[in-house]
């Protein structure tokens, strides 16, 4: 109960900061869609989305490697080794990366290359002392730091398109002055100075780290496929204005990625913690039959409140966007369900399971766009990502069978999942002004399925008073 108690106060903490940021992202999302158009927020996010694919391959996915150590060092001069072998690494392949870059880009102009690049390099340091910031257990900060990122994306984003009229340009530069607001916050909060000497560096120590996170960098590169090949099959066979139109109806399983993430960010945590633990599957068993009953029920009531908020707060251009949220929700949760996995395999330090699963479920996600994009439009990368993230899972039950096991409470996953089937059927076939009553229903399903978690929530909150 201790554990879960823990994880609870962290899930709140993580949970306000989170939702602070990504309400602030959400409501901004009328103004995107009103002053760009779709050919411009189509263009900002691919490039968005190429920019951060690049990012596991200059960094190793060594910042993954740090926070793993550091969340279970105890040792003031190892986790100045740490940080310090890390850092060092991560600066010198940026310096590499940098001098190649501008060799590409002198001898090939590309639209937006500079200003990518420098958005690359913000991201990676932000990124860094996060979850350094994370690992050391700074986790106010590191919650308040993603709050202070997204309040200055937002006061940037609107003080360039009202009183300097940028298009594009105005979501590199808000994005690159938030990351170093970021960097500047965090290092003077942690009094970073004192975490850095490189007499320290160790070649054993990065030997260590490499085991670790080379098997991470296909995973994540897999993982970002799945996001970024979507985006050229569309730019590709639909055309620039119908990846405008996806990139809107991502945004709406972008709430349900929110609640993902607020209890991912506490879970792996942890996860890693207790994975030595004799009781690691009844622990983890009994947090992922909560989680699992507040993202299907989660799912159900999104997808039946997409036709009325896209209606009142997107653009008329945009519209049409609400038919795919259904399948797209439902390839978020498949999504969750894996990243819950995963942090098991990162207890278990096995992170070879994430990089073979990743790479099987990149390979279907790319096999049905190849083959049905022609034919089904965007349907077919919504359905392409859905069964992706579902094989993906699948293979991440097997694969952890010899480090963890977590029970799955069948009844309740094939009920869940036949509510959320209706709850897609009912948005498409019922006009909207009767939503009302199958939304109701969802509210019902979402209070009686998650009471007992409710029950721990108010309970944390009467210990704090």
């Amino acid at each position: 109960m201790t554990e879960k108690r823990t994880l609870i106060k962290d899930t709140i903490l993580y949970g306000v900061a989170n939702l602070g940021s990504k309400l602030l992202i959400f409501l901004l999302l009328p103004l995107y869609t009103r002053y760009f158009t779709t050919e411009e927020y189509g263009l900002w996010d691919v490039v968005l989305t190429t920019t951060t694919l690049l990012a596991p391959f200059i960094t190793f996915e060594l910042t993954a490697a740090v926070y793993r150590w550091l969340i279970v060092e105890k040792m003031e001069e190892e986790k100045v080794k740490i940080i310090t072998t890390g850092l060092a690494v991560i600066i010198r392949n940026l310096l590499v990366f940098g001098v190649l870059a501008a060799i590409v880009l002198l001898i090939y102009p590309i639209p937006y290359g500079w200003t990518a690049l420098l958005l690359l390099y913000t991201m990676i340091l932000s990124s860094f002392l996060q979850q350094c910031a994370r690992g050391l257990g700074y986790n106010k900060l590191f919650a308040s730091l993603g709050i202070i990122q997204s309040a200055v994306t937002a006061m940037a984003i609107i003080l360039l398109i009202f009183v300097f009229e940028l298009r594009v340009e105005a979501f590199f530069y808000s994005a690159i002055l938030a990351s170093v607001v970021v960097i500047f916050v965090a290092w003077i909060a942690m009094d970073f100075n004192k975490y850095i000497s490189f007499y320290t560096y160790s070649k054993e120590l990065l030997g260590d780290f490499f085991v670790y996170a080379l098997p991470i960098i296909p995973g994540a590169v897999s993982w970002w496929v799945m996001n970024l090949s979507d985006r050229y099959f569309i730019i590709a066979f639909l055309g620039v204005e119908a990846n405008g139109l996806y990139a809107v109806a991502n945004k709406i399983p972008a709430l349900l990625v929110m609640v993902n993430t607020v209890f991912s960010l506490a879970w792996k945590d942890h996860a890693i913690l207790s994975y030595d633990s004799a009781e690691k599957n009844t622990y983890y068993s009994s947090v992922f039959q909560h989680f699992f009953r507040l993202m299907a029920t989660s799912v159900v009531l999104i997808i039946l409140l997409a036709k009325p908020l896209i209606d009142i707060f997107i653009g008329e251009a945009f519209h049409d966007a609400w038919k795919y949220t259904g399948i797209l929700l439902i390839g978020a949760l498949f999504s969750a369900l894996c990243q819950f996995w995963g942090a098991g395999f990162h207890g278990a330090k096995k992170t070879r399971a994430i990089f073979l699963t990743s790479i099987a479920g990149a390979g279907v996600n790319i096999l049905i766009n190849v083959l049905f994009i022609k034919y089904w439009g965007l349907y077919a990368v919504a359905v392409s990502t859905m069964i992706a993230f579902l094989v993906m899972w699948v293979f991440r039950v097997y694969a952890a069978r010899s480090y963890f096991v977590i029970d799955i409470e069948y009844w309740h996953f094939v009920l869940l999942s036949l509510f959320i089937i209706g709850s897609i059927f009912a948005s498409l076939s019922i006009p909207l002004v009767s939503l009302w009553v199958p939304i109701i229903i969802g509210v019902l399903l979402f209070i009686i399925y998650n009471y007992k978690s409710f029950q721990l929530l108010w309970q944390h909150f009467k210990k704090v008073k």
